[in-house]
């Protein structure tokens, strides 16, 4: 039971550590993120209908490769899923159920379930080629960037899910506008207000195809304040991640900071503090060199030495 523990914690650290892990951690993600980026450009390739028929055999056996791997690595996070920090060792079953549902799981099932259920069910090749582009999300588990965005996200939802119904409404608004104001100059171009929303769209998003103008002058005198509008409102919602984003990247760090300046505050690091601070830092996406970086700091500021009850080394 201990071994398959100690089997447990060590396939743990190999697949949540990443590329700041040990070397064996390193080689994994490396290779799992090069099958990903593959995958994604062999879907890219095999698309284009001469080369797809050529080598259909060959894109096919790489596909069942890459889903065997997929698979084994879904299954052995599950597994290993009760080592987190954030979940309880004493419920194992209750630990692995809710990192099932975690977002992260279900993306790694995503990048899995179109291949088996293309068994049970006629399922088109286009949509399975844009299912199987899902496996690109797979990168959130290499990436810590991009976990700390989809963390970020997540916080600003209902913030930059405000900002996007103002800008529905405001295209809406605009269309309506448009379609009573150049309606009977375009009846064809402007026939109805989804048709006009097409214009709204394109105007507010300053792309401006040029395939849809109004021609009146009315219509061309309040496309400039719906253009003005546009370019801060369509604007907002990544402002307001940008933002949240460099606030979040601060905050980690202080409070990383503060929970280390508490557990050091007698100068020795005992164990039970430092599995603490590794715990948090895992939670919170730190790497191990952030975190070495962060307690060298303190060192510096701190003019008690901190020691580690094991080495005694400072």
């Amino acid at each position: 039971m201990g071994k398959a523990l100690t089997t447990r914690k060590r396939v743990y650290d190999i697949l949540e550590h990443g590329f700041d892990g040990s070397k064996t951690s390193r080689l994994f993600s490396g290779f799992i993120v090069i099958v990903i980026i593959l995958n994604v450009g062999a879907i890219i390739v095999e698309s284009y209908k001469p080369i797809g028929e050529m080598y259909h055999q060959e894109f096919l056996l790489f596909n069942i490769f890459s889903v065997i791997v997929f698979t084994v690595e879904y299954f052995a996070r599950i597994w290993v899923s009760v080592e987190s920090p954030q979940n309880d060792r004493s419920e194992p079953i209750k630990s692995r159920i809710k990192y099932s549902l975690s977002p992260l799981s279900l993306i790694d099932l995503l990048a899995i379930a179109p291949f088996y259920l293309s068994f049970i069910f006629a399922i088109d090749l286009r949509y399975l080629r844009m299912l199987r582009m899902l496996r690109l999300l797979k990168l959130t588990h290499y990436f810590k960037g991009l976990r700390l965005f989809m963390d970020v996200l997540k916080k600003e939802l209902p913030s930059v899910g405000a900002a996007i119904i103002i800008m529905c409404v405001l295209v809406i608004l605009s269309a309506s506008v448009m379609y009573g104001v150049e309606h009977d100059a375009q009846p064809d171009v402007f026939d109805s207000i989804p048709s006009a929303i097409w214009w709204s769209v394109v105007t507010m998003t300053t792309v401006g195809y040029g395939d849809v103008t109004p021609v009146t002058f009315l219509g061309k005198f309040i496309s400039i304040f719906i253009m003005l509008l546009g370019v801060g409102i369509v604007a907002l919602p990544a402002a307001m991640l940008a933002a949240k984003f460099g606030d979040e990247l601060r905050t980690r760090k202080q409070l990383l900071e503060r929970e280390i300046a508490t557990a050091l505050q007698d100068g020795i690091i005992t164990s039970e503090e430092q599995a603490a601070i590794e715990k948090l830092s895992q939670s919170m996406g730190i790497s191990t060199e952030e975190l070495e970086h962060v307690i060298l700091n303190y060192n510096r500021h701190n003019s008690k030495p901190v020691t580690c009850e094991h080495c005694g080394k400072t």
